[in-house]
């Protein structure tokens, strides 16, 4: 084969090469590759469906989260009483095995109505109450703010206020303040679960407990839940309406408004309806 026929072959060989190739990339195929491409944008979210999402998921979370987040507080505020109410229960017992029976009888004798010392066996009975192993005191719990009532609709009234701020003279070792009082002919026991952490409201992280004239520690329990009326006649006639009927309901707006609501915590009964539990109704 001459030089010249093979250099025709060659030549004619790239032409059909070519050739052949730019024809098997037919508009069918191509048509082929742009239905892929469609199918993928189609697959994808445009950035109005993104932000609507996200916009969904904000809302449901704004919603949803407070409410969690109340349980579990309500949670660790059941658990933080019922460790509490065990505590000073063996603190009652402490008490009854140094002094014998009576504590009620003996702790709120009392002399001449004006005295400096009127109840004066109290100061006794406060050693006594803080010596327990128990109690462990290591020091005061002074509050940061003012503490609040069951229904958070005011500034509470305690039996913790002094110099204008709100102390509980017994800081504990295990976080929890206690105090132990001698008032109106009765040994009243208010503790503060987790100390001066919030919420800091009565029937909340604070409750009230009594001795009675057997030596057993009781929770405080309503009474009665007076209406504004009743209260203000009873304001008319001079007597003290602060937690008269010792309080414990969302109706009430008494300052003293959650000093009985310890019992209900015990039993776990919404005071203001049977049908529902304490710890999973509190009024945030």
């Amino acid at each position: 084969m001459s030089v010249a026929h093979r250099k025709n072959l060659f030549t004619y060989s790239l032409i059909y090469l070519f050739t052949s190739k730019k024809a098997a990339f037919t508009l069918a195929e191509g048509a082929t590759h742009v239905d892929m491409f469609d199918n993928i944008r189609r697959a994808a979210f445009t950035l109005a469906e993104v932000l609507i999402t996200l916009g969904i998921i904000g809302v449901v979370a704004a919603m949803t989260i407070p409410t969690l987040m109340h349980k579990i507080e309500s949670k660790q505020l059941q658990v933080g009483f019922k460790t509490a109410y065990s505590l000073l229960s063996q603190s009652v017992l402490y008490l009854q095995q140094e002094h014998g029976p009576g504590l009620k009888t003996y702790y709120t004798a009392h002399g001449n109505l004006g005295d400096d010392n009127y109840y004066y066996r109290k100061e006794e009975l406060y050693n006594l109450f803080n010596n327990s192993s128990h109690i462990k005191v290591i020091g005061k719990c002074e509050y940061p703010a003012k503490i609040r009532n069951y229904n958070n609709t005011q500034d509470a009234y305690t039996s913790l206020t002094a110099g204008g701020k709100e102390v509980i003279e017994n800081a504990m070792a295990n976080g929890m303040c206690v105090n132990i009082l001698v008032n109106a002919a009765q040994i009243t026991l208010a503790i503060d679960t987790n100390g001066i952490k919030k919420p800091n409201r009565l029937g909340f992280d604070i409750f009230y407990f009594y001795i009675d004239n057997n030596d057993v520690l009781l929770p405080e329990k309503m009474s009665k839940l007076y209406t504004e009326e009743e209260l203000e006649e009873a304001a008319n006639q001079g007597l003290h309406t602060i937690i008269r009927g010792v309080p414990c309901s969302v109706k009430s707006k008494q300052t003293g408004n959650g000093v009985g609501c310890a019992y209900y915590a015990h039993m776990n009964i919404n005071p203001d309806d049977e049908t529902k539990g304490y710890w999973e109704s509190l009024p945030y």
